[in-house]
């Protein structure tokens, strides 16, 4: 079992369902597929029943991470401005990559796909 780190602890109050959403619409053609694609296993593995308590906070502290306006790396820096949430994401999700179910890559896929879809004929 990896340990929680106490800062992780921190991020946990910035995730909620409905801010998540909001940040993937925002940054969906800014951030890449596959730190979006990242963050949908992690919101679609935390409704999931087997996944520990333990592996939950992980996911939404990395959740909350990537939702916070403010982070170690802004958004906005060209290039690097996401690195530091796919890196928190890329943890989590390695974290939890046991409980990862095919079921549960497909609904990321299909969520990231309408999404992308969405965010390009707008």
């Amino acid at each position: 079992m990896i340990p929680i780190p106490s800062t992780f602890k921190k991020y946990t109050a910035y995730f909620n369902d409905h801010a998540l959403m909001e940040k993937i619409r925002l940054v969906a053609e800014k951030a890449g597929a596959i730190l979006i694609y990242y963050a949908l296993i992690l919101f679609y593995l935390l409704k999931d029943k087997n996944v520990p308590a333990r592996n939950k906070m992980v996911m939404v502290a990395a959740l909350g991470y990537f939702i916070l306006p403010t982070d170690l790396l802004a958004d906005i820096i060209p290039v690097l401005g996401f690195t530091d949430d796919i890196a928190f994401l890329s943890f989590a999700v390695s974290t939890v990559s046991s409980f990862l179910t095919p079921e549960i890559k497909k609904k990321a896929m299909q969520k990231l796909n309408r999404t992308l879809v969405k965010e390009l004929t707008e």
